[in-house]
């Protein structure tokens, strides 16, 4: 079941199980509905449905978009030109087919939701000016709500004209109030007299109107309720994407989608019409006093305080319509103002009892003693614990404090919570006293183990951090790792609130760069040198550099986002650090320039500092070694070299009278090409290769010489071994005995004369060559 639903985000689209309540962009999933997958998935089918043939001429036109016949110049639908448009799109957002015909968009509305984007159109006929919903993808509105609607006077909603489903986008097309919203009028200031009179009879009637037709709206707010005249004042409520169909008591459903218009029991998902009329008391509260009550207060803090608090009116002058947003205002809905009490008060009904108040904070029935203090109230006693924090663990340790609250104070909530801590094992005493005080008094000062947390002692601590005391770094990430800040933020302190938020988001920012350097620096790193030490974890378990501790890391954190001057300071030392570093390992200037870095991949480059200069000393020690190892090589081809030449001299020099004197010159010209191509090779430029490479070189004409004139005469000899044989000798003998007996005298003469051409023509040119390769020999 929990694969077929998912939960888009309204803001980045990303998909969520059904349990997550915040996406990873950072936006609210509390409220949004859940999409069935094969929902979503009919958007690609219907735009595989409709898609247009790649023959006919398209409008270009955003708001048009038609097929018109092959050949066309202009559109058939908007009678505009089927150039292609030069003018900027008017927005991301194009009306789906069933309304490009009949419409074009004039502007984009801001107040898109989650669930649907605004667009303000234009009917093609002159038509008067609407407005088109166009859901998300994957999101129709359900048609037992729009039955309900259909149902409401239109005097109290917004009307709807025509609706329907077009390339996968349900689309409502509605009336276009152009007064705007409730929003606008009470940023013009607060409301008082008649104006607010008449805005509670309207929105009075209108939630008569929902509630009669079965239907909780769970999305009051001021952006909600449109202003359909402004004389005489008319209002409609808009949006009902969200409402719930009342046909029991209560409706389960998600939490509302308005944390400042919510009421207290929404965020437990069972709600009923009475969250409507709490609604209409916030709104109404914000347009007596001008602003509204949780004003700059972060979503924990509201949470926070619905779940505890009872809304201050005090600053409500007029008594009725205090006594109004009282009843309006209940946090019990069962005893909260609905219909018929609001009814009443409108028609000034004398005896309309006054709401329930809140019951005063009562004293202890005996006083608390505590470091001499005598505690009468829960507030007096949580601010005793946090003056005598010493006094009070040891109280709560011992028990103390239990058997007071069971035994004496006789006060079930406060027991049921000391027991429930006494429960947690790992739950540090510190933690639970703390737990206490705020739930004696939730709006102590911010305290811990006796000392302020504020913002100034913060970053005090934090200083002392940075220069050396250990005891300030322990106090700080005793702070981060129990969760104090977030504890008082809770709690409904807007200092605290704004510190996590600052402290959390630094953390974020450095975790998201830690990550991103470190893969960098192992790929930078990951080539190791010959002979370096590699630890044998390494290779198996893959280890990199290990995230610093946030004993360390919480004090830098703090500094740069309330210092600018430490972080100046931290940049110069970085950037002085970082240029020696990048003489013995030039590819960390890759990292970047400290000057230009974010303050977190600045925090990151100070913790990745030991490993970058562990690579660079692995760096220099890897160059030391190859410098000794160039040197050895360097020697020793000079030793080759210098033994190499004087045996080239001295087997140029010698008889080379056979084919094994030629092989032996040819082995040693080629253990001289050898070296030569090594020396090339080498590519080095320091003062003993090139003094090898000029002798090596030097000799390279006179070797390419001498190696030419030693393979002719190898190829001369193997010639001469054949004609100079002994059997040719043999028969050359034979034939001088022989012939003169049977040819006649002078035929001995002339075997002798060609004997003698034979061996001029052989031996002759193999001694010149003998010469030539001794002359050779000479310039090496």
């Amino acid at each position: 079941m929990d694969g077929e639903y998912f939960r888009p985000c309204p803001t980045c689209g990303a998909e969520h199980a059904p349990a997550v309540m915040r996406c990873t962009c950072g936006a609210l999933l509390m409220g949004v509905d859940l999409v069935r997958r094969e929902a979503a998935a009919r958007p690609a089918e219907a735009s595989a449905a409709v898609a247009i043939p790649a023959a006919e001429a398209v409008c270009p036109h955003d708001d048009c978009g038609q097929p018109n016949p092959p050949g066309s110049t202009t559109c058939l639908y908007c009678n505009r030109s089927l150039a292609p448009a030069t003018a900027p799109a008017q927005g991301l957002v194009a009306l789906p087919t069933d309304l490009r015909s009949r419409y074009r968009i004039l502007r984009p509305l801001p107040a898109a939701g989650a669930e649907a984007d605004l667009l303000l159109v234009e009917s093609l006929d002159g038509s008067p000016v609407r407005v088109a919903k166009l859901y998300r993808l994957g999101l129709t509105p359900r048609p037992e709500v729009g039955e309900r609607l259909a149902r409401i006077d239109r005097r109290y909603r917004v009307e709807l004209l025509e609706s329907g489903l077009s390339d996968g986008r349900a689309w409502e097309v509605m009336e276009y109030c152009s007064h705007g919203s409730l929003r606008e009028r009470l940023a013009a200031g607060q409301l008082a007299g008649e104006a607010l009179q008449a805005v509670i009879r309207q929105l009075v009637a209108a939630l008569a109107a929902v509630h009669a037709a079965g239907l909780v709206h769970r999305d009051i707010k001021p952006e909600n309720i449109l202003i359909r005249s402004a004389e005489p004042l008319e209002l409609v409520l808009a949006d009902f994407g969200i409402a719930s169909v009342l046909e029991a008591t209560q409706c389960f459903t998600g939490v509302a989608r308005s944390l400042h218009y919510g009421a207290p029991e929404s965020l437990s998902g069972v709600i009923d019409a009475k969250a409507d009329h709490w609604a209409l008391g916030m709104i109404l509260l914000e347009a007596a006093l001008g602003q509204h009550p949780f004003a700059g207060l972060s979503e924990a803090v509201i949470l926070h305080h619905l779940a505890t608090r009872a809304m201050d009116l005090s600053a409500v002058d007029q008594k009725p319509l205090r006594k109004l947003l009282a009843g309006l205002l209940q946090r019990d809905p069962k005893v909260r103002w609905g219909q018929a009490e609001v009814g009443r008060w409108l028609a000034g009904d004398p005896t309309l009892p006054d709401p329930r108040a809140d019951a005063p904070a009562e004293s202890f029935a005996e006083p608390y003693r505590l470091a001499g203090e005598l505690c009468w109230t829960s507030a007096q006693l949580a601010v005793a614990l946090a003056r005598h924090w010493r006094e009070g663990v040891a109280d709560l340790g011992n028990g103390q404090l239990l058997a007071w609250f069971r035994g004496v104070q006789k006060d079930h909530d406060t027991v049921r919570l000391l027991i429930e801590m006494q429960q947690e094992r790992q739950l540090h005493v510190d933690v639970q006293l703390l737990r206490l005080m705020l739930h004696l008094a939730p709006g102590i000062p911010p305290v811990w183990r006796g000392e302020s947390i504020e913002l100034p002692a913060l970053l005090a601590r934090a200083g002392q951090a940075l220069g050396g005391d250990r005891d300030a770094a322990a106090w700080l990430d005793a702070l981060y790792r129990h969760r104090v800040l977030e504890a008082y933020a809770a709690a409904g302190n807007p200092e605290m609130a704004a510190i996590v938020d600052a402290w959390t988001a630094a953390a974020e920012r450095f975790g998201a760069a830690w990550e991103a350097r470190v893969a960098w620096l192992k790929d930078k790193t990951s080539a190791r040198q010959p002979g370096e030490v590699v630890l044998f974890d390494d290779l198996m378990y893959g280890r990199g550099p290990s995230r610093p501790p946030s004993l360390d890391l919480n004090p830098r954190l703090l500094a740069l986002a309330y210092d600018p001057a430490w972080s100046a300071g931290l940049r110069r030392r970085l950037g002085a650090e970082l240029a020696g570093l990048q003489v013995h390992c030039p590819w960390l200037a890759d990292f970047g320039d400290p000057e230009s870095l974010d303050p977190a991949s600045l925090l990151v480059l100070e913790a990745l500092l030991p490993e970058a200069r562990q690579a660079a000393e692995r760096q220099r020690k890897a160059r030391a070694a190859e410098a000794q190892g160039a040197a050895a090589e360097c020697r020793q081809l000079r030793g080759e070299l210098e033994a190499i030449l004087p045996n080239l001299r001295r087997l140029a020099g010698g008889g080379l009278y056979n084919q094994e004197d030629a092989v032996e010159l040819a082995a040693e010209l080629d253990r001289y090409g050898e070296l030569l191509a090594k020396v090339r090779a080498s590519g080095r430029n320091d003062g003993e290769w090139q003094e090898l490479r000029k002798a090596a070189l030097k000799a390279e004409p006179a070797a390419l010489r001498l190696a030419f004139l030693a393979d002719r005469l190898s190829q001369r000899l193997a010639v001469d071994g054949g004609w100079l044989s002994l059997p040719v000798a043999g028969f050359f003998l034979a034939g001088l005995v022989f012939l003169p007996q049977v040819a006649g005298g002078w035929t001995a003469a002339i075997m002798v004369a060609a004997a003698v051409a034979v061996v001029a023509w052989r031996v002759v040119p193999t001694y010149s060559l003998r010469q030539r390769i001794r002359e050779a020999a000479q310039n090496l």
